[in-house]
Formats: structure tokens, C-alpha cells, sequence
């Protein structure tokens, strides 16, 4: 393998030097590794990536080919530059170079995550769910963005909603997951089912105040009023049975004005 003067390694980073404090330290940091190690793959690659964040997308491709040209199997510069390829709109040369990297290590979680959302962006949703279900089922402790993702790509909205509701088993109630659920029960017209939910949710939380007034408003666009003005006492009742300094908090306030607002028949104290 031909290589490149130690100059030309250290003269690199040059190119576009992002005008941010953290950022310059940490290129000075590895800059000055370079500058000891001219001929370090992991190097480069650890800078590209700097410069990748950064959103300098030129520059980082410049450092992962230095590294490629040093070591051609470096673990991770595959990674690096798919995800490159997708920060360029080019998922199809992400999913190739995904593919490799895959194929050298299966269990490598971020690679199946990152070929799974290529799989997204060129429009294979079935591909992705596989992607995306493979790297669940790897992982201890998923972000929740990633069941988000996973419902995403679901043929239709019921089995969108399952992989939510997968994801709120595995993870607890989270807020995104629980809220997609409804929303795509509301979209599909499964209103019940969004009721019973948010019943569930109601059951177990102290402070049902809100999820009562997201009730009444479900109900409402429903075209279920009198159901609707019923979630709407209720949420006014838990609110009266908070202390005064929490009904007059700013939340419980503006939770307040948004019930008159809501369902105007209701009195609610100011």
C-alpha cells in the first residue's frame, strides 16, 4: 500500500476547522495524536467522526478515506461511512456498506440500526421492521426512539400499534410510545380502544388531571360530548383535590383555562 507523507495527514484537518469551543478542543486533542501517529487508521476514523457531528461532511469523508487507504477492515469505517451516505440522501450506498459491515460482525447493533433506517429511506419497510426487530431483540435497553422507528415501518396502523405496545412492556409507560398508540388508534377509528388506554393510564398515575382533559378532548372530536363533559369534571375534580400551592401552579393554571376553554359550562375557579 502506498502511503501519504506524515504532512499530508497532519495538513488535513485544515480543510473546514468548525468555529466552536468544544469542538476545536477536541480536534486539537486528536489532532496533536495525529500529528504523533501519522499512520493510525483509528485515528482518522475518530476524527472523521468529529467532523461528521459537526455536520462538515467533506471533511469527514476525506479522513475516512485516509483510513481506508491505512487499513481497509478497520472496525467501525463502514459504520462511519454509511452513515455519511445517509447524511447525503444516499441510502442505497449506506445499505451496501451496512451490509459488510454486518456481515463481519452480525451482532453489531448500531450497524443493523443504521442499515434498518437506510432500509426506511429507500422505502423497503419490510426490510427495516426486520432490521429494526433483529437489533431489539440484541439489546438490553433500547432508547425509545427506536420502538418509535419500529412502528414506523409496520405494514398498518395495528401492528404499528402492537410494537408500541411491545416497546411501553419492555420499557414502562413512556410518553412517546403511549402517545403514538393513541394517536394511531384515534387516526384508525379504534376510539375505544384509545379510551380504554388512557383509562389504563388514568388507574395508575397521581396526577390524572391531564390525561382526564386528553380524554374529553378524544371524546370530544369523537363526537361523544357527553362523554367528553364527563372527563372534563372529572379532570376539574382532580384538580380540586390537589393542595392550593399545586392548583395554583403555572401547569395546573394554564390545565385550567384550557378545561373553560375545552367545555366552557364547566365553573372552574381561577
Amino acid at each position: 500500500m502506498r502511503f501519504r507523507s506524515a504532512s499530508f495527514f497532519f495538513l488535513l484537518p485544515v480543510l473546514a476547522l468548525p468555529a466552536h469551543p468544544e469542538l476545536d478542543a477536541a480536534l486539537q486533542r486528536i489532532n496533536a495524536r495525529v500529528a504523533a501517529s501519522p499512520q493510525a487508521a483509528a485515528l482518522y476514523l475518530e476524527r472523521g467522526e468529529i467532523y461528521l457531528g459537526a455536520g462538515d461532511l467533506l471533511t469527514a469523508e476525506a479522513n475516512f478515506q485516509v483510513a481506508a487507504e491505512l487499513d481497509p477492515q478497520l472496525p467501525r469505517l463502514d459504520r462511519a461511512r454509511a452513515t455519511l451516505a445517509l447524511s447525503r440522501r444516499q441510502p442505497a450506498d449506506a445499505i451496501r456498506l451496512l451490509e459488510g459491515a454486518l456481515r463481519r460482525n452480525p451482532a453489531d447493533t448500531e450497524a443493523r440500526i443504521l442499515r434498518a433506517r437506510s432500509q426506511l429511506a429507500s422505502g423497503h419497510s419490510a426490510a427495516a421492521g426486520e432490521d429494526f426487530a433483529a437489533a431489539l431483540a440484541l439489546l438490553e435497553q433500547p432508547a425509545p426512539e427506536i420502538f418509535l422507528e419500529y412502528a414506523a415501518c409496520a405494514a398498518n396502523p395495528i401492528e404499528a400499534i402492537r410494537r408500541l405496545d411491545a416497546g411501553c412492556a419492555r420499557l414502562g409507560a413512556v410518553p412517546a410510545l403511549l402517545e403514538r398508540a393513541l394517536a394511531l388508534e384515534e387516526s384508525a377509528g379504534l376510539i375505544d380502544h384509545a379510551v380504554s388506554r388512557l383509562d389504563r393510564i388514568i388507574a395508575r398515575v397521581e396526577r390524572p388531571e391531564s390525561w382526564l382533559k386528553r380524554r374529553g378532548d378524544l371524546l370530544q372530536r369523537a363526537g361523544r360530548p357527553a362523554e367528553a363533559g364527563a372527563s372534563y369534571a372529572a379532570a376539574r375534580t382532580a384538580i380540586g383535590r390537589l393542595p392550593d400551592w399545586l392548583q395554583e401552579s403555572p401547569a395546573t393554571t394554564r390545565l385550567k383555562h384550557e378545561l373553560v376553554d375545552s367545555a366552557p359550562s364547566l365553573s372552574l375557579s381561577p
